[in-house]
């Protein structure tokens, strides 16, 4: 089972959906409108994903193998420099408060209650956020094996961590 917190328009949970065999998906997201757009998206590929409005862990009482998010991270401050078709989206789904890194430290905070054992944390992060997301993860001193994978672009993308 896997749940994709933060699902925006869906692409995580449906590519995931898609691409594994025999998994299970729960996609969340705190609005009702990106919820919709999700859902549309799965029916467009006709993809059975089950879609909970959820404030992050709110509404969640699974545990699952993996969670993974891609949450809002970038700075506040940065959102109004950012390029005119970025700013068309909601600035829920960009803001991650004045340093990038609020989602990321209640994500790592509340994920191993909801993982299960051995699961998987996978985040996605911003170009510069690497070790702090790291550090973030280690505090939390319930995560072990913790990586960093690189887009295509050579640019740091994801931290994965499993749950001690």
């Amino acid at each position: 089972m896997v749940l994709d917190l933060c699902t925006g328009s869906g692409a995580i949970a449906i590519s995931i959906k898609k691409y594994v065999d025999n998994v299970e998906i729960t996609a969340t997201d705190i609005s009702n409108n990106a919820l919709k757009v999700a859902i549309k998206n799965a029916n467009l590929n006709n993809l059975e994903v089950k879609f909970i409005e959820s404030n992050m862990f709110e509404n969640i009482n699974d545990r699952y193998d993996i969670i993974v998010s891609n949450p809002p991270y970038i700075e506040k401050e940065i959102l109004r420099t950012l390029s005119k078709n970025v700013q068309y989206e909601p600035t829920l789904a960009l803001d991650g408060g004045t340093d990038g890194l609020n989602f990321y430290r209640e994500i790592s905070k509340n994920s191993y209650k909801y993982l299960k054992k051995n699961g998987y944390l996978a985040l996605e992060i911003g170009y510069n956020q690497k070790n702090s997301v790291i550090d973030i993860l280690e505090k939390e001193n319930r995560y072990k094996n913790i990586i960093n994978i690189k887009d295509l672009s050579n640019n740091d993308r994801v931290i994965i961590g499993q749950v001690v």
